[in-house]
């Protein structure tokens, strides 16, 4: 007689409308992020070097100050302040879980809000929490994975202010637009759009309206300009105009994978996509009539589809912008007029089978790192390493996520590792012009072309090298009487220069790195 009376409960428990239980499946959602100590992340190890690096440059480290130079000019600011905030008073790798749990968190949050604000179905924000894991994030695009969310708040902000337009709002909206600048450059570009479009579908017939209320968006032409002109005449790497496009098959197959939060093709991958795209269609809502509801969808799906895939020295251009297609497409959706709740059990279901498979290879990966761990406790805090991933791949993820895993030790033992992002042109932390020769990008994917004396092999105390064979012979060449092995855990080696002393160049690292290090 008890089902009458708990039959209404549960119903109203298990609802897309249940903003505690949405709570906790998105805390769920970054649960793997939380497993073990190293993030499955291409270019976080990256990252964490970058925070290192600054951190003992402040230090006045003299290992990192004679090699490094600060660029504050960057479109990479932000992420990396707030980055070298949390590593202060937490081991780094800590720091790492917690900023990106937060932007993920943050992206569904807002795509709530952002729902809410234009008048769309709030419920389907469930529907982000998959594709928060896009691929910005299984490539470890820090800066542009903590500034997505603000991309959502700024569209947030672009709606509020049209529909009630005011002095003070435009200038808060030009400073945010400013902010953005410092965040990301392909975020501030993409957020703009797309606001922009909001405002013309609602002003299409008002050109006046139009342009005054895109001021704002206008107000961070002047910084972009003097960042262009700066990067222009002084960085070899985007004077020579390269752009390359992708296939059209590849972007197909990303709007695919980046809806389900996958990174990788798997039997769930669509059943996952085709219910984030379908799932409001089939529980009654119909797709807007007004313009500035599907016009910035429109707009991003074009940009996704049209974009180099490489331009102006930066690789994975459209990729990255698959995050936002979600939450733009479910904007699109007007609310179903019946008051009857359908299919929220689908939805829920799918994000829960999502979340769960995702645990579980998450925690694989996290079994399959401790090799490198004990590699790692073999070197001694300070050193300097080069970096030899002969095999990048892991059987867990699609991207080549050991890439550059062993900056790991950069970012958590307080070294250098090359090769390093230091030599990227937007890096907040960059080589000198002066810091002699090094490891270099392309070596970083074919390290058998490792020269010692044109990369600077004396300079090294020791070399990582993963592979599941030996290897050593084809990397060191002629010198290979020059290394010896000092540990092998799994597929990681490595390798002591001999030709260094124990002691040779080192510098004391920082007390909060010291003691970060112990904590971890």
């Amino acid at each position: 007689m008890s089902t009458p009376a708990t039959s209404p409960t549960l119903v109203s428990t298990l609802s897309l409308g249940n903003d505690r239980l949405f709570l906790a499946i998105v805390l769920l959602s970054v649960a793997p992020l939380w497993i073990g100590g190293y993030l499955p992340m291409v270019d976080m190890p990256q990252h964490a070097a970058q925070i290192t690096a600054l951190r003992e440059i402040w230090q006045g480290n003299e290992s990192f100050t004679r090699l490094f130079e600060i660029n504050w000019f960057t479109p990479y600011l932000l992420g990396y302040l707030v980055f070298a905030g949390l590593a202060m008073v937490m081991p780094i790798t800590v720091a790492a879980q917690l900023l990106v749990s937060a932007s993920l968190v943050a992206l569904p949050v807002l795509t709530g809000r952002l729902l809410r604000t234009a008048g769309a179905d709030e419920r389907w924000k469930w529907l982000a929490i998959p594709c928060s894991f896009s691929f910005a994030f299984y490539w470890g695009f820090l800066s542009f994975i903590v500034a997505a969310p603000l991309a959502l708040l700024f569209l947030i902000r672009t709606i509020r202010f049209v529909e009630q337009p005011t002095l003070k709002g435009g200038i808060l909206l030009a400073l945010f637009a400013n902010l953005l600048f410092f965040c990301h450059i392909i975020v501030l570009g993409f957020a703009s759009l797309v606001a922009f479009g909001y405002i013309a579908g609602k002003h299409y017939r008002n050109f006046r309206a139009l342009v005054l209320q895109s001021l704002p968006n206008a107000a961070v032409v002047p910084l972009l300009a003097v960042w262009f002109v700066v990067t222009l005449r002084s960085e070899a790497a985007v004077q020579d105009g390269v752009m390359i496009y992708g296939a059209v098959l590849e972007r197909l197959h990303q709007l695919l994978l980046q809806p389900a939060g996958h990174e990788g093709f798997s039997w769930l991958t669509p059943l996952i996509s085709v219910s984030v795209f379908l799932l409001p269609l089939l529980a009654g809502c119909t797709f807007s009539r007004r313009p500035e509801r599907w016009l910035p969808f429109v707009l991003g799906l074009l940009v996704f589809m049209v974009a180099p895939r490489y331009v102006f020295s930066t690789a994975f251009f459209f990729q990255r912008l698959g995050v936002f297609l979600v939450p733009l497409w479910l904007m699109a959706w007007e609310p179903p007029r019946a008051t009857a709740r359908r299919l929220d059990w689908a939805a829920i279901a799918v994000v829960l089978l999502w979340s769960f498979t995702t645990i579980g290879r998450f925690a694989a990966f996290a079994r399959e790192t401790e090799s490198f761990r004990n590699v790692v406790a073999a070197v001694e805090p300070g050193r300097r390493v080069a970096s030899m991933v002969y095999d990048r791949a892991s059987p867990y993820f699609a991207t080549p996520v050991y890439l550059n895993f062993p900056a790991w030790y950069a970012g958590t033992r307080h070294g250098i590792v090359d090769f390093n992002f230091a030599d990227f042109i937007s890096m907040m932390v960059r080589y000198r012009k002066d810091a002699g020769p090094r490891m270099t990008e392309p070596l970083a994917w074919s390290p058998t072309y490792f020269d010692w004396r044109e990369n600077g092999g004396e300079q090294y105390d020791y070399f990582i090298v993963k592979a599941s064979f030996d290897v050593s012979a084809a990397i060191f060449k002629e010198q290979r009487g020059s290394v010896e092995l000092v540990t092998r855990s799994g597929w990681w080696w490595l390798y002591r220069n001999l030709r260094r002393s124990p002691v040779e160049d080192a510098q004391p690292v920082s007390t909060v790195g010291a003691l970060g290090d112990h904590q971890q």
